[in-house]
């Protein structure tokens, strides 16, 4: 069961600029200067960049442009989150999931990229990017809550509180 979709449209300006950097550092790798940082900023930048756009695209074509998805008890989502270099898909059980919330990515107020964080049982935090989601993050978040039997702490949220989730005993 898909619970979020990948926006197209952010997805593609996303697409359109990591194809932007690696034709830009893949011209300095071309140019063969061993004394240039560029060169090897580049040799380590274009592999981490292709990745991300193979991973992007990869569930944009093949997978239907899903996100998160539930399959036999365990939430599977692309934790797709360039400024964290962090790409491949995560698998959680969803028995291991003590509680739900919204929160910042960066801490930086200056980039103010919101997503959804997991608390599994063995306090490790999961983070789930969804700022390229086609809808917005507290439809995610309540869609999430629904399918996976959890029980808001708040009805209502104001503005700066965290809406929070646990999962009812």
């Amino acid at each position: 069961m898909v619970i979020a979709r990948f926006s197209w449209i952010k997805a593609g300006v996303v697409l359109c600029l990591l194809l932007l950097l690696s034709g830009l550092l893949g011209r300095e790798l071309y140019q063969h200067n061993l004394r240039s940082r560029g060169f090897w900023l580049a040799l380590v930048a274009l592999p981490v960049f292709l990745t991300m756009l193979w991973v992007l695209l990869r569930e944009l074509l093949f997978h239907g442009a899903r996100a998160i998805w539930l399959e036999d008890g365990v939430l599977n989502f692309v934790p797709y989150d360039p400024s964290g270099f962090k790409s491949i898909r995560c698998h959680v059980p969803v028995q291991d999931i003590q509680k739900m919330r919204i929160g910042r990515l960066n801490p930086r107020p200056s980039i103010p990229l919101r997503g959804i964080f997991l608390t599994l049982r063995s306090g490790e935090v999961k983070d789930i990017p969804a700022y390229l989601y086609s809808e917005s993050i507290p439809v995610v978040f309540a869609r999430l809550n629904q399918i996976l039997g959890f029980q808001p702490i708040a009805e209502s949220v104001q503005d700066g509180a965290v809406p929070e989730s646990r999962r009812s005993s």
